[in-house]
């Protein structure tokens, strides 16, 4: 048999110790980020999420290198939110050859700012006062034409024309009372109905819902929990509060009596 020390250099008890003496080492991949136009990585593991990609890169890189200190990822051109950051793995984004940037959130909100002036202007009145606003100037040699013309046109205008503005006045002040004091709301959680003052909150379910009243003398069989804000005690459904706001935009309702539903 052999001996001890033939025993102590067999190798398999050496590879065992050393295997034992050095544990595997963490696979790490670089994280390539886009920002200002320039690109910047950081090393992330495979347990990382794209949150603790934040992190490193407020760690790793320098403040001139990010966009700002509240910054948003841009994957292929999608924003993604905190929310989504803490359930996105960085691994997963790399495996998918994604293009990532990094962008101000500041900048995103100049953005959704002039979708919003753009969406604006177009307003039958806002647009209608580009149309008179657009060509105002005028060669000073052809002023005194221009307002004799203006003149006789006003002088020449018949009485259909002035009732047509008319018309276009009282539409406009139907819209903005319709779109004020006729929006269709929600009744709160557990509410049996509306005495005349304050909301009655007797119902089991916190989203009871009950049958349209309808509009227009038009029976409906729709259950809802919405009621227009010119009558609280009305139950109306989505389908019927647009034939009720139809109605009220009319030329013979534009007046609103009292602005009670129709049944």
């Amino acid at each position: 048999p052999p001996g001890p020390k033939q025993q102590a250099n067999d190798g398999s008890s050496t590879k065992m110790d050393h295997d034992m003496d050095f544990p595997a080492i963490a696979t790490t991949r670089e994280f390539v980020v886009k920002s200002k136009g320039v690109g910047a990585y950081v090393e992330v593991r495979e347990t990382d999420l794209m949150s603790d990609v934040r992190r490193l890169l407020r760690d790793d890189l320098d403040d001139d290198q990010l966009p700002s200190p509240d910054f948003a990822f841009h994957i292929n051109g999608v924003r993604i939110s905190k929310k989504q950051e803490g359930r996105k793995s960085a691994f997963d984004i790399l495996d998918q050859n994604a293009s990532v940037e990094l962008i101000a959130r500041s900048d995103d909100m100049k953005e959704e700012a002039c979708a919003k002036s753009d969406d604006a202007l177009t307003t039958p009145s806002k647009r209608r006062r580009k149309r008179k606003n657009r060509g105002t100037t005028e060669p000073l040699a052809n002023a005194n034409t221009n307002e004799i013309e203006n003149e006789n046109e006003n002088n020449n205008l018949s009485p259909r024309t002035s009732l047509d503005r008319s018309l276009d006045q009282r539409k406009e002040d139907a819209i903005m009372v319709v779109s004020t004091q006729h929006k269709i709301l929600p009744a709160p959680k557990h509410s049996t109905g509306w005495d005349g003052r304050q909301w009655k909150l007797n119902a089991k379910s916190a989203y009871q819902q009950y049958k349209c009243k309808g509009a227009c003398g038009e029976k409906c069989e729709t259950r809802t929990r919405t009621y227009c804000a010119c009558n609280p005690s009305w139950w109306m459904c989505q389908a019927c509060h647009l034939r009720h706001c139809l109605l009220l935009l009319g030329d013979e309702l534009v007046s609103e009596k009292n602005g009670d539903p129709i049944s």
